[in-house]
């Protein structure tokens, strides 16, 4: 079962195998955990809205178009998931003080490239959490500012200056730790 594509783990789950449905979980966990985690930047947070964003996708399998990857649209599932848990616990107009994020680069062959690539991940983190979904979003998950705007539920041009705004603010945490 393991190692069925999607499409048919879908297919499966969406007829109630809970065995396709627990290898799809098995499978994607860990992006939505990390996509969730980027957003929030808080391990209790991200846990629940991956969770909720499972019981999202598997309630709505009947949707889901085979002709399309799974992994996209469970994301796109857990970025809102992720959002709008950041939205209850308003969190997106407050400074998050939790000094860690999600990494989303793997080590790379250098270890000046690595510590470069951890300085940007903890200014990131040290930003305020609407700067710093608008940087996740965009930059680690690679949404488009209209993409954004629909998640957030803002205005494009509001998305555009928050993340012009945040550039500004990382260009100046980079420089004042030497990494630019």
């Amino acid at each position: 079962m393991r190692s069925r594509p999607d499409v048919e783990l879908v297919v499966l789950a969406r007829e109630g195998s809970r065995e396709a449905a627990g290898v799809l979980f098995d499978r994607y966990w860990t992006l939505a955990w990390r996509a969730a985690y980027a957003i929030t930047a808080d391990r209790g947070l991200a846990d629940d809205a991956g969770q909720e964003a499972f019981v999202k996708a598997f309630s709505a399998l009947d949707r889901f178009d085979e002709n399309l990857p799974f992994a996209p649209w469970l994301k796109r599932i857990t970025i809102n998931a992720a959002v709008d848990s950041l939205r209850r616990h308003r969190r997106l107009e407050v400074v998050h003080d939790e000094v860690s994020v999600f990494h989303p680069w793997a080590l790379s062959e250098s270890a000046e490239d690595d510590l470069r690539r951890w300085a940007i991940a903890d200014a990131v983190s040290a930003l305020g959490a609407a700067k710093r979904v608008v940087v996740v979003l965009h930059y680690w998950l690679d949404l488009p500012l209209e993409e954004i705007a629909g998640v957030l539920g803002l205005p494009v041009g509001t998305v555009a200056s928050r993340l012009a705004r945040a550039k500004d603010e990382l260009r100046g945490l980079l420089e004042a730790e030497h990494v630019v």
